[in-house]
């Protein structure tokens, strides 16, 4: 799944000979349907949610230590993309005359992703954000508290799988 399908996630609940809507996106699918027409989905493995829940909730936390200079330029809901901006992860797939770029952004693809290779992933990432953002705005103590925080905290998004 990419990260751009994750709030089109359509559910459903086994009634047992059926299939019935659990959230809105499926109920709008169910309304716009023809009685007999067949649907197609995709499957979606759990723990493709879950680390999916469990890496942007992270992002989430560590967001909301960056200062209000920060947040004003970024939105919370796009401060994923600005990583990925920032570290390089995209394909430039067209310049146009005026020397602007049409990028895709690279997709981690939770669900290829064991459990190890995934706390792997974190753990590579973090390193990389204390220096590249939070490294931009503290310095000396202040950051020192800041990293000693997440690393202890970041464990408990890691239990929630």
């Amino acid at each position: 799944m990419k990260d751009k399908d994750f709030h089109n996630l359509v559910d459903f609940y086994n009634a047992g000979g059926g299939l019935l809507p659990v959230n809105q996106r499926a109920h709008e699918i169910i309304e716009q349907s023809d009685q007999d027409e067949v649907l197609s989905f995709i499957e979606v493995t759990q723990r493709d949610l879950r680390f999916h829940k469990c890496y942007m909730s992270l992002l989430g936390y560590i967001y909301d230590y960056l200062p209000d200079s920060f947040k004003k330029l970024i939105p919370k809901n796009d401060f994923y993309k600005w990583l990925k901006h920032l570290k390089g992860q995209y394909e430039i797939k067209f310049i146009f005359e005026d020397g602007t770029y049409l990028i895709e952004y690279e997709s981690i693809s939770f669900g290829k992703m064991s459990q190890k290779r995934f706390e792997d992933y974190i753990r590579n990432q973090l390193p990389w954000i204390y220096t590249d953002v939070i490294g931009r705005f503290f310095k000396g103590k202040i950051y020192d508290n800041i990293i000693a925080t997440i690393e202890n905290d970041y464990k408990k998004f890691f239990a929630k799988l």
